[in-house]
Order: C-alpha cells, then structure tokens, then sequence
C-alpha cells in the first residue's frame, strides 16, 4: 500500500490517495508530547465549560504548558471510553497519521507518521489527502 521510504519523504499532496480510518483504540494517545495553539486551548475551554485559565491549571503542565499525561503516559484527555474532547480535539489529533511540512512559498506537502504497534486504524487509498482533511475538520491552505 505505501512503502516504507514514502511515509516520512513527505511526497504526498492534497491530491494524493490516502485514507485512515481511526478505529478509537487509543494507541496514538500515549507518549506524546502535545503543544496547544491559543485558539485551541480556547476551544477546549469552551468544549469543558470553563474558563482559560481553569483550563490552563487543570490540563496543562504549568512547567512546559504541554497537555498534562498520567502516569502511565497516556494524554490526559484519554479516558477510559477514548477521547474525552474527540468533537474539539487538537489538530495534530485530527491529522493522525498525517505530518505537514510547508516550504518556503507556503506550500503544503504530507507524509504518514508512523503507527504505534498496537494502532488498528485502517491505511488505505481510498480517498485523498484533501478529502480526509475536510472530514477530520482540518483546513487545507
């Protein structure tokens, strides 16, 4: 389906066949280090009811302002049933498996991430880049 070589070249663009379908089993969730922009701390707040700052006291580490992990590394918006904020999820949660990279003219070029061992979520061709981005909520530029 993809080689290898081509996941992390980031050849693919928005026209590019690709398809993932997320199966919620969490893998990707652990071990990460995730970094919110303003406007998505923002929209997290608004997702739990709260202010920003309770949001920044209750979720982020107060040291490196990356979203706190437990104990055992998973993202602290895992809980037991999947994603707590899957509606307001961050980008880079949305892009899953998908990376950016932008040149210097602005534009946009993608590779596959790679997978954790135990993901079970379905790589495929069956759509595009473009397409997957519009259903993920993703704007494409």
């Amino acid at each position: 389906m993809f080689e290898n070589d081509a996941s992390l070249s980031f050849r693919l663009t928005l026209e590019s066949p690709y398809s993932f379908k997320c199966q919620r089993c969490g893998a990707c969730c652990n071990n990460k280090r995730l970094s919110l922009s303003p406007a998505e701390r923002a929209r997290l707040a608004e997702f739990f009811r709260i202010t920003d700052e309770v949001f920044t006291r209750e979720y982020l580490d107060p040291e490196s302002g990356e979203v706190k992990v437990g104990k055992n590394g998973d993202c602290g918006f895992l809980g037991p049933f999947g994603c707590r904020v899957h509606p307001a999820r961050p980008q880079v949660c949305r892009l899953f498996p998908l990376g950016i990279l932008r040149d210097e003219e602005g534009r946009e070029f993608f590779g596959i991430m790679p997978l954790h061992p135990d993901c079970v979520g379905l790589l495929g061709t069956d759509g595009t880049v473009e397409e997957d981005l519009k259903a993920q909520g993703v704007s494409a530029e």
